[in-house]
C-alpha cells in the first residue's frame, strides 16, 4: 500500500457502521479486512465461530461498547444478531454457488491444521466428506440458514429484503465492494485472503454422482444464490 493511501485512511472515516452477516467460505474474510483497514483495529470485531462461547461474548457486550465497535462482523445467523439493538448499521451479507462453497470448506478444513475439524476432514476423501454432507440434515442449506435460521429459500429471501441492506454474491463481488465502498465513502480493495493452500479437489474433479448429492441437499441455496445473481446486488431494508 503506498505512502499516500495509509494516509487516506487515517484522515477518511467509513460513514456508516457495519454489521456484517458473514456466510462461511463466500469470500468474507477478504472483504471484512478490506473494511478493517478504513475502521481501524480498535473499531473492529470479528468472532471467528458460531460457539456458544462467541454468542455469549456478543450477547454480553455493553451498549456503549456495541456502539464503540463499528464494524462487527460473524458466523452467527441473522436472527441471532438481531437479538440486540444494531440501530442504524448497514447490513450486508454475500453468497456463493453452493457446489463450489462446499468444496471449499472441504480443502480448507483439510489443508490447515488449526481448523476445529482438520482432525476429521483431513483423514476424509471428497467422497467420504460428500457423503457427510447429504447425511447430516443441519448442512443442508447452509446460506439460507445463515440468513433466516432454516433451510428456505422463501424465508431467506423476506428476511434479506427487510434486514439486509446490500446482499452479493462472491461471483459478482466487485460489485458488491463498488457498492458498500459507496456507501461507506471509502474505495474497497478487491482481495483474495484466507485461501486453502491446495486448489484440489475443484469441481470438475468429482463424479457426477458427487455432483448431484451435493446439489440435491441445497436446493434451496441454489434458489437464493440464482436470485442475487440474477439480481446482480440485492437491495432491502426499505
Amino acid at each position: 500500500m503506498s505512502a499516500e493511501s495509509k494516509s487516506a485512511q487515517t484522515s477518511v472515516a467509513p460513514q456508516a457502521d457495519v454489521l456484517f452477516v458473514h456466510i462461511p467460505k463466500t469470500g468474507g474474510m477478504s472483504l471484512y479486512n478490506s473494511m478493517a483497514r478504513w475502521f481501524g483495529a480498535e473499531a473492529s470485531l470479528r468472532y471467528p465461530r458460531s460457539t456458544d462461547e462467541f454468542k455469549q461474548k456478543f450477547l454480553q457486550l455493553s451498549d456503549e461498547e456495541l456502539h464503540r465497535i463499528r464494524l462487527i462482523c460473524g458466523h452467527f445467523d441473522l436472527p441471532f444478531w438481531l437479538q440486540r439493538k444494531l440501530g442504524d448499521r448497514f447490513v450486508i451479507s454475500l453468497v456463493r454457488e453452493p457446489v463450489e462453497r462446499v468444496l471449499s470448506t472441504y480443502r480448507y478444513a483439510k489443508s490447515w491444521t488449526q481448523h476445529p475439524r482438520h482432525g476429521l476432514v483431513g483423514e476424509m476423501s471428497v467422497a467420504e466428506y460428500v457423503d457427510s454432507q447429504v447425511s447430516d440434515p443441519t448442512r443442508h442449506n447452509g446460506q439460507c440458514r445463515r440468513l433466516c435460521g432454516a433451510g428456505d429459500f422463501q424465508a431467506a429471501r423476506e428476511m434479506a429484503l427487510r434486514h439486509i441492506d446490500l446482499l452479493g454474491a462472491l461471483e459478482l463481488i466487485g460489485m458488491l465492494s463498488r457498492a458498500i465502498g459507496d456507501r461507506l465513502g471509502v474505495p474497497l480493495d478487491i482481495r483474495s485472503d484466507n485461501l486453502s493452500p491446495d486448489p484440489r479437489p475443484k469441481r470438475e474433479d468429482l463424479d457426477a454422482s458427487l455432483l448431484a448429492k451435493l446439489q440435491s441437499c441445497n436446493t434451496e441455496d441454489y434458489k437464493l444464490w440464482a436470485w442475487v445473481i440474477e439480481s446482480n446486488l440485492v437491495r432491502g431494508h426499505r
